[in-house]
């Protein structure tokens, strides 16, 4: 028969429905189920997580995890969530015997109510100072073994206390006089991550797991063996300036062999590039998600348009790379939408 085709999104309308955002039991929550029709298609820009999460809802995915969830299967496509890549992110930070003169007054929040911005603040507001950058003083790339072909390192210096993202981190980056050498190793080996429901309740958390190091695929061992060269290369160049510096804090003195540092990467690297969980690939690849026009293979009048279409993940960051296929995918759009109007007439 005909595939399926996509009419428009059913959704709620509420304050706090989706459980990332919210504390209290899920069978609190009320909302007002909401449908918006389309004319023409759907777009799906939600992300590593939710893009392949509101698939799998839809009917869209691996067919046992959907039976696992008693959701009906309108098209099976076992890559819908897998394939799930990210960087391997970890820090050396260290604390100043002097606070940076480019930090004075710094906050990093915007002012409360009644309070008087801080002067970075107020210089950001006539963009000027550095509120206006992306917090990195300079950056490194390099090659984490010389036969590589491509740089795999980024590693770059931060003003700050940054040991990664969790609540609040900003604050903390300024409580002491410190500076942070940030290593990213890109050109992971991992494709082993996986994004799967935990319920057929759309306002629930999919479960998300990297999978990283030996738990994935590829040469774990290597990727690893990247960012303890990274660590280490940090290391030598603070000690170029180590009369500036009080003490390491991260990952500190007693953490000195390769086995040390490899163990601190293990249990400290974090990333934030989630991507690849729905890739493009040929039409007979049947762990691809998406066709070359950003259509969702298996459907009709559906596209996905986010970080979650990448095979393999891209470059050193993935922010350009996703404007790049943004702006493909709205030429794609256009063009075809010009080409139906006037074969319609219209």
């Amino acid at each position: 028969g005909e595939p399926p085709r996509a009419v428009g999104v059913r959704y709620l309308k509420g304050q706090g429905l989706y459980a990332a955002g919210r504390d209290g039991d899920s069978a609190q929550r009320k909302g007002v189920e909401k449908v918006a029709h389309c004319r023409r298609e759907v777009v799906l820009a939600a992300g590593a997580f939710n893009t392949p999460q509101l698939l799998m809802l839809s009917g869209i995915g691996p067919e046992e995890e959907l039976r696992k969830h008693n959701i009906r299967l309108r098209v099976h496509r076992p890559g819908v969530g897998r394939n799930l890549q990210d960087r391997y992110e970890a820090c050396v930070v260290t604390k100043m015997k002097r606070p940076f003169r480019l930090l004075q007054g710094a906050k990093f929040r915007a002012p409360q109510l009644g309070e008087a911005p801080d002067p970075l603040y107020a210089a950001w507001m006539r963009d000027r100072g550095p509120y206006t950058t992306n917090g990195a003083v300079l950056a490194v790339v390099r090659h984490s073994k010389p036969v590589l072909l491509n740089p795999d390192l980024c590693c770059f210096g931060l003003v700050g206390d940054f040991r990664g993202y969790f609540p609040d981190y900003s604050r903390r980056a300024v409580e002491t006089p410190a500076f942070t050498w940030a290593v990213l190793k890109a050109h992971t080996e991992n494709r082993g991550g996986r994004v799967s429901l935990a319920s057929a309740d759309p306002c629930d958390r999919p479960v998300i797991n990297f999978h990283y190091f030996d738990e994935g695929t590829g040469d774990a061992q290597a990727d690893l063996e990247a960012v303890v060269e990274g660590i280490r290369f940090c290391r030598d160049l603070n000690r170029a300036y180590g009369d500036l510096i009080a003490e390491e804090l991260v990952p500190g003195p007693g953490v000195d062999t390769d086995d040390e540092i490899a163990r601190f990467v293990r249990d400290n690297a974090w990333g934030h590039h989630a991507s690849c969980s729905c890739p493009i690939g040929a039409l007979d690849d049947p762990n691809a998600v998406v066709d070359r026009r950003f259509r969702v293979i298996g459907t009709e009048g559906l596209r996905i348009v986010d970080a979650s279409v990448f095979p393999r993940i891209p470059g050193f960051f993935i922010a350009l790379p996703i404007y790049m296929i943004s702006e493909k995918a709205a030429d794609v759009m256009i063009a075809e939408a010009r080409q139906a109007d006037a074969a319609s007439g219209a």
